[in-house]
C-alpha cells in the first residue's frame, strides 16, 4: 500500500477541508448565490487580470491556456468565494481595511502583511509598480504618487495607493477595497487577497 502524504498544517489541512465542502455542495446553488457562471463542469471568473476556471468537484484552478494555479491560498480563497460569497455589485465606493467588519481586530497584522509590504516592495521604484499593476490589467487613478485600481476577482476591485520614498521620508501605501468586498469575503479573507495581489505584482 502506498504511503499517504501528510498535508502541512498551514495549507494542506485547510485545503482538504474546503475541497471536501466544495464537492459536497450543488454547483447550481453556489452559482446562484455567488453570481459566478457555472458551465461545463467549472465555474468561470476573472482573477488578477485573466480568466480562470474552478473545476467541480475537485476545486482545481486553471488559466485559459490550461496552466494550473496550484497555490493552496488561491484555491481556498476562490473556493470560499464560490461557496460562501454573495453576488453584490459595487457602488463605486472604496473601504479601508479598518472599515470592514472585524477589520479593526486584524488591522495591525494587515498593515504589516500587506500595506507595509506594498510600500517597501515598490516605494523606491514607482515605475516598476506601475508596470506590474498594468500587467494585471490595472487602471491608473488619482490619490497618490502612483495609484491603480485592479480587479481582484470578477466584480471586486482593489485600489492600491503608493507614495514614493526619498532621503527624508519612508515610502508609504494604502490598500482600499471596493464596497462589495465584504459581501464576498471576511476580513481574514481580505488580508489573504491583499497578500495574493502583492505576490502577483512582484512576479508580474
Amino acid at each position: 500500500m502506498p504511503e499517504r502524504k501528510i498535508p502541512d498544517n498551514k495549507n494542506g489541512v485547510p485545503l482538504e477541508h474546503y475541497c471536501a465542502r466544495f464537492a459536497a455542495m450543488r454547483p447550481e446553488d453556489m452559482s446562484f448565490r455567488s453570481g459566478f457562471e457555472y458551465c461545463g463542469g467549472a465555474f468561470k471568473l476573472r482573477y488578477l487580470g485573466g480568466g480562470v476556471r474552478l473545476t467541480y468537484p475537485d476545486m482545481r484552478l486553471f488559466r485559459p491556456d490550461g496552466a494550473e494555479i496550484s497555490a493552496p491560498a488561491a484555491r481556498i480563497l476562490i473556493g470560499r468565494a464560490v461557496m460562501e460569497g454573495m453576488a453584490k455589485p459595487a457602488n463605486g465606493g472604496f473601504l479601508a481595511y479598518s472599515e470592514v467588519p472585524w477589520g479593526n481586530v486584524y488591522l495591525q497584522q494587515f498593515r504589516g502583511r500587506c500595506i507595509m509590504r506594498l510600500a517597501f516592495s515598490f516605494g523606491r521604484d514607482p515605475d516598476r509598480f506601475a508596470a506590474a499593476c498594468e500587467a494585471l490589467g490595472g487602471e491608473p487613478c488619482t490619490g497618490a504618487d502612483k495609484a491603480y485600481i485592479i480587479e481582484f476577482i470578477t466584480g471586486l476591485y482593489v485600489k492600491l495607493l503608493l507614495w514614493e520614498g526619498d532621503d527624508e521620508f519612508q515610502p508609504s501605501a494604502q490598500i482600499l477595497f471596493s464596497d462589495n468586498f465584504p459581501a464576498m469575503f471576511t476580513a481574514e479573507d481580505m488580508a489573504v487577497a491583499g497578500d495574493l495581489l502583492i505576490n502577483a505584482l512582484k512576479t508580474a
